[in-house]
This record gives C-alpha cells, structure tokens and sequence, in this order.
C-alpha cells in the first residue's frame, strides 16, 4: 500500500512541482501516470524510490514512512524495488546476459537456471541473438528494452518506471507493456509515467481485463482520468 498525503515538491530553483497531491495504491495495482514534460512525473517516481525527499507532506509505503527508515531498513525495502529511469545506464564493460544477471545477483537470487532464464526473456522482447553483445553493440532503444528486462526479471515487489517507452518503437513499446501487464499479473505493483498521451488508446486496448488506474499530473497536483 501506498500513500502520500500533502505532498508538496518545490526545486532549489523555487518551481513547485507537486502541490499539496494525494495518492493511494493499494497492493497489486497498475497506475500509469501521464502528463507533459516537466510536470513532476520524474520528480514523484523518485520520491517513490526514496531519492527524492518530499519538501513538506507524507509518503508511506507499506504504513512505513520511508524517509524515516534507518539505513539498514531503507536498503532492505530497496532490495524489493525495480527502477526503470532515463539515467540509469548498462555496465559497458559486461555483456547484455551479464548486466541482466548482476541484478539477480544483487538481489541474492538462486543462481541456478538463470542464464536460461535471461535468455527466455531476451528472446520474447526480440534480443536473443544479443545475448553476448555488449551495450555499445545496442541500439539506443534496444539499450532501454534490457534496463528495463533488467529491472523486471527478478519480479520486485514494487516497479517504479519512468517514462519506460521513450526511445521505443510502437513495437517494442507493445512488447514492453505486456511485460509490464504479466509482471502485475503476477502481483508486483507497478507504477509508470509517461508524457506520450498517443500510447494511451493504444495501451487500454492491450490492457484487456487487467485494471489500470490512470491519473493525470496537471499543475502539480494528481488528478484519476475516468474514461467518456
């Protein structure tokens, strides 16, 4: 469960980009967030993953508020967080197969069965023949596909993606948002932002049964976009 309650954001620069907003996910939810460039999607996803601390206001996830966790409990709960954000980067020097293990490794993940595991999962997003290759090898967009795989493999409790298909063509962007669907399926809460409202059709067609929360970040504040 999270929530946040008067969750104020003002930048060092004197922009307020969230204005006293309320949010509530349950467990197990899909929310995607939209909104313009520059309107706080990034800001409020960071805070979510404990980088960002609010100005003013509460953030609690799972009734804990994680910005008074002790160092210890703050890399516990991170230890069930995947992060898919436009500044994280690949280890250049690992190949494709290697920056995707090092997550689960990390995690303290069973080392049996992952390379076919990985491979699996590179072949359903149309990389397998990547496997070995190294980041540099990589289209842009194919670079954003194994951060983001990289982030999903190991089925985190909560998954923080912002803006997950920039960089993406329309079918890999499909390809990535049934991920996403078969991962909360499977009971990760999954939060994504994107400034792409083209996707949004499109993106409640694929949907199918599954329920998505949509909401809408307009002037700082978190407003649920109900459908005509």
């Amino acid at each position: 469960m999270i929530q946040a309650f008067h969750l104020t954001k003002v930048h060092s620069s004197g922009v307020k980009v969230l204005d006293d907003a309320y949010l509530s996910i349950p467990e197990g939810n899909f929310v995607a967030i939209i909104g313009e460039s520059r309107t706080g999607k990034s800001t409020l996803l960071k805070m979510l993953g404990g980088e960002e601390k609010p100005t003013s206001g509460v953030l609690r996830i799972d009734h804990q508020d994680i910005y008074s966790l002790s160092t210890q409990e703050k890399h516990q709960w991170l230890s069930e967080v995947g992060m898919i954000f436009p500044d994280l980067r690949l280890f250049p020097d690992k190949t494709i197969q290697e920056n995707i293990a090092f997550v689960l490794q990390v995690k303290g993940a069973s080392g049996e069965g992952q390379e076919e595991a990985i491979g699996k999962l590179l072949n359903k997003a149309g990389l397998g023949s990547k496997a070995q290759a190294k980041p540099v090898d990589l289209s842009s967009g194919e670079q954003r596909m194994v951060l983001a795989l990289r982030a999903m493999i190991f089925r985190p409790k909560l998954l923080l993606a912002d803006d997950p298909f920039q960089g993406l063509d329309e079918k890999a962007a499909a390809v990535l948002f049934k991920f996403l669907l078969e991962l909360n399926k499977a009971g990760s809460t999954i939060i994504l932002s994107t400034q792409q409202m083209s996707f949004l059709g499109e993106a409640k067609k694929m949907a199918g049964e599954a329920t998505i929360q949509w909401v809408q970040l307009d002037q700082g504040k978190l407003v649920p976009m109900e459908e005509a």
